[in-house]
């Protein structure tokens, strides 16, 4: 007898992208049912982004929080943190335009530089700089104020 197989399909404005992505996924070496997952969670985002009638080019920051709060109101435990959807918006980002992030406040500016001096003087990996750059907002965020980052008070 043959093996039954979930194989997800994916609606929506995102659907002309599925295969792509799948590709990409399996190039990164993720395992077969790790793809499943993130072609499952590629199509709630295209299936979202339908019922909210919105493009993939309006898909800004506060929007990606608003379908990660109605997955949350859903009842869904998994993938519902922004981090979760770094991996399909990585590869939307390499595939079709998307809104960049305006920079607000003091750290944006901060950590551009510091993007800038782990690729140009440290010629970091990029998923290397990324990786420093996590660390960096962390630490850096919790000291963010309203008055600016405060770093003069570090020893």
């Amino acid at each position: 007898m043959g093996r039954w197989v979930w194989a997800p399909t994916v609606s929506g404005p995102l659907a002309g992208h599925a295969t792509g992505f799948e590709r990409w996924l399996r190039t990164r070496g993720f395992s077969g049912s790790a793809v499943s997952q993130r072609i499952w969670q590629f199509d709630h985002l295209s299936r979202w982004l339908d019922r909210e009638g919105l493009r993939l080019d309006q898909l800004t920051p506060a929007r990606q929080e608003r379908f990660l709060a109605a997955r949350r109101a859903a009842g869904y435990r998994t993938w519902v943190s922004a981090r979760s959807l770094r991996v399909p918006l990585a590869y939307l980002r390499e595939v079709v335009p998307m809104p960049v992030p305006v920079p607000n406040g003091p750290l944006e500016p901060l950590l551009e530089d510091y993007r800038r001096y782990l690729r140009c003087e440290r010629g970091l990996a990029p998923s290397t700089r990324r990786d420093y750059e996590h660390v960096a907002r962390l630490f850096l965020a919790e000291r963010e104020r309203n008055s600016g980052l405060g770093l003069e008070r570090l020893s």
